[in-house]
């Protein structure tokens, strides 16, 4: 968060109290409900048909939600971050941009706040330890901020601030969000919500224990010591606590599609991404599933990828790291029947379709075949199969969702996958996608 944004999106106070996060839940809602109704109503007195769905998630609501969820933060706006992954997918554009301020900006905790925050944890008189302590965020997240400042010996760190009462209110959260879930309209009436908001619930948890993230982090630098182009951040352990972590300032670039970066350094950096990606699911059997862009810096000169954030990180089972193997395997035989029966002998695709979602699954895997049987690189930029993946098919999609309950760390892999793909498609990169694949089949089979 930069001064601009500092001054365009001034520091509130964050609601702490159980009793103070469900009056504001509560007072959305009810604007919500006011909004809606006042819709239809309109809608009806102008002789339109009545469709609560587009009511509900009309602009006016979204503006509203998504206020509440900056002011909130906290597990609210994690699940508000949870489901937007990519706003083009679902929204129309007008809400897309109202959406896309989930991932990119939300109020930060005034200064007074922060001191209050760093009392309890460091003592009074911290500031001693301190040449510079850096009063506005240099980035906000859901849970946390983060300052820039000196240590007495000049070392830059970054110090990740929890936001108050975070763990206390993550189930009372989750409960309140449970109504716009469920009455969206997005997901079949036999999809078991309760499942997958438990996984959410369980990963919030973990991630909101700043002890667990060092952990992550010590973790993370052993798997690091073989591979040259990665890196992480040091933790300084003296001001580091279950509320704050303090960690070595890194440099590099922000990763975004309008970094003015050459093609072969975008290129590169897609193909070090997907390294990654399969070193953590098949080597480290560890993985950290957060694909918010922001928690990687690039470094063009070594060719290096620093990461930043390890509060979002998952032990891979062996069950899942066998199934990653054997979908793999299936995948590089560019067979569309083998490919089929493996993902209805899982359970990924209904034992019983009709002719228009066959045809569907169909196009599907046969577009991703012929693009990955072009030889040379995979072009994310025009690959067709994004042109499928849009908002009129939704409904069809839904009848694709598993009926079986996936696992934790399966879900999350997934929902990091698909961040990846659509930052690919934006960076216009093109990589070996088929080449590497082998490499890596050929070695779990070795």
């Amino acid at each position: 968060m930069d001064n601009k944004t500092w001054k365009s999106n001034p520091p509130k106070r964050l609601p702490s109290s159980l009793i103070e996060r469900n009056l504001r839940t509560t007072n959305l809602l009810l604007r919500i409900g006011l909004q809606t109704s006042g819709d239809m109503i309109f809608d009806l007195l102008m002789g339109k048909s009545l469709n609560f769905n587009k009511s509900l998630f009309s602009t006016k609501n979204m503006h509203s939600t998504v206020e509440t969820l900056k002011q909130l933060r906290g597990a609210a706006m994690k699940f508000g971050q949870l489901i937007s992954i990519d706003e083009q997918l679902i929204f129309t554009p007008e809400l897309s941009k109202i959406i896309q301020q989930l991932r990119s900006s939300g109020y930060s905790m005034p200064p007074r706040q922060v001191k209050k925050l760093l009392d309890k944890n460091w003592g009074q008189g911290w500031l001693k330890n301190f040449d510079n302590f850096e009063v506005a965020p240099f980035a906000s997240a859901s849970i946390g901020q983060v300052h820039k400042a000196t240590l007495k010996n000049g070392s830059k760190v970054a110090i990740k601030i929890q936001f108050p009462n975070i763990r206390a209110t993550i189930k009372s959260d989750l409960k309140s969000l449970r109504f716009l879930v469920n009455k969206s309209g997005f997901l079949p009436p036999d999809f078991n919500l309760e499942h997958y908001f438990k996984l959410c619930e369980d990963q919030l948890i973990t991630e909101a224990d700043y002890r667990l993230e060092a952990e992550n982090i010590y973790k993370y630098k052993e798997f690091c010591r073989a591979t040259e182009y990665l890196q992480v951040p040091k933790v300084i352990e003296k001001f580091s606590t279950d509320e704050i972590l303090t960690m070595s300032f890194e440099e590099g670039k922000e990763l975004s599609s309008d970094n003015m970066l050459k093609k072969s350094e975008k290129n590169k950096l897609a193909e070090k991404l997907i390294e990654l990606l399969l070193d953590e699911v098949f080597i480290f059997q560890f993985v950290q599933t957060d694909p918010n862009l922001a928690n990687f810096l690039f470094k063009p000169d070594g060719d290096k990828i620093v990461l930043l954030d390890f509060g979002s990180c998952s032990k891979v089972s062996d069950e899942t790291k066998e199934l990653y193997a054997a979908l793999l395997d299936v995948g590089l035989t560019l067979d569309r029947e083998k490919i089929k029966n493996f993902l209805l002998n899982f359970e990924f695709l209904p034992a019983e379709t009709d002719a228009e979602l066959n045809n569907l699954i169909n196009e599907l895997i046969d577009t991703v075949i012929d693009e990955l049987k072009i030889d040379g690189n995979f072009d994310f930029s025009n690959s067709k199969i994004f042109d499928i993946i849009k908002a009129e098919n939704l409904k069809k999609f839904e009848k694709m969702i598993p009926k079986k309950l996936l696992n934790g760390d399966f879900v999350f892999i997934q929902r990091k996958i698909l961040g990846f793909l659509l930052f690919f498609k934006s960076l216009n990169a093109s990589v070996p996608i088929i080449k590497i694949l082998k490499r890596y089949n050929s070695s779990m089979k070795n």
